[in-house]
């Protein structure tokens, strides 16, 4: 499995990997949730993952963390995110 570097790569490959994640998503059910995850913009991304990112990796001591730990990671901002969708 791929490392990513923390301090060179990570916070580009979260931001990527969010706005992606999200323009894939669709629900059966709502046309709003639709709309607005097709829309979603990078920029809402990079808010979110500089908000967590100093506080959460800038302390950390490696260099480098496996790809399996920043989708993990991913996977906490994209709960977030979509727990607040229609604020």
């Amino acid at each position: 499995m791929k490392s990513i570097n923390i301090k060179e790569e990570l916070n580009q490959w979260l931001v990527d990997y969010i706005t992606d994640t999200i323009h894939n998503l669709e629900a059966e059910d709502s046309i709003e949730f639709n709309k607005w995850a097709k829309s979603f913009e990078k920029e809402e991304a990079e808010f979110v993952v500089n908000m967590e990112f100093v506080n959460d990796w800038g302390y950390d001591g490696r260099s480098e963390i496996p790809e399996k730990e920043a989708i993990d990671y991913a996977q906490i901002l994209l709960k977030r995110i979509l727990d607040n969708w229609y604020l």
